[in-house]
């Protein structure tokens, strides 16, 4: 005679989890060392926020006098510079069709469909904006430099000309 033995259960997907076992004994603490660590790391914490609100008072120092340059460079240029989509962040780069940037620190954005948005570069939570344009910002500011310096230039030496013959015709009069 065989004997049968009964077919196994269906496992459940909770039953197949092995199922955890903390043995662990835990570590004897000394009450001192933990008072300790915990008055370095409010001290650390301390520390690294002052540094943050001086870090954050010099960053908005250095955003406004960036401004204030910009203004001064542009406003007789009476220049607005078009901002290079590739040069915002990501996020913006698929929707964005147009971008200028104001000497005041607007940036404005025009997207594909239609819609604009300006934001104010000065304000914190778009320095990263600011910081990411910035090297457009650099080209474009000393080709439009180069540009005007250049124009001046034809300027002048069209001028030079021109006073060196009105000056021969000048003398003309004075000789008689």
């Amino acid at each position: 005679m065989t004997e049968k033995t009964p077919a196994p259960a269906a496992i459940t997907p909770q039953e197949a989890r092995p199922q955890a076992v903390i043995d662990a004994t835990p570590a004897p603490v000394s009450p001192k060392a933990d008072e300790d660590e915990t008055q370095a790391s409010l001290k650390e914490m301390q520390e690294n926020v002052g540094q943050m609100s001086e870090l954050a008072k010099e960053e908005e120092n250095l955003v406004k006098e960036f401004f204030n340059f910009l203004l001064k460079i542009l406003k007789p240029l009476s220049k607005t510079l078009e901002i290079s989509v590739s040069s915002l962040p990501e996020n913006y780069k698929a929707q964005v069709n147009k971008a200028y940037l104001y000497p005041t620190g607007q940036l404005v954005l025009v997207y594909r469909n239609g819609e604009v948005e300006i934001l104010n570069l000065a304000d914190q939570e778009n320095h990263g904006i600011l910081i990411d344009i910035t090297s457009d910002v650099m080209t474009k500011l000393k080709m439009i430099i180069n540009s005007c310096r250049s124009k001046t230039e034809k300027r002048v030496k069209f001028l030079m000309s021109v006073t060196k013959e009105l000056q021969k015709v000048a003398k003309v009069f004075t000789d008689e």
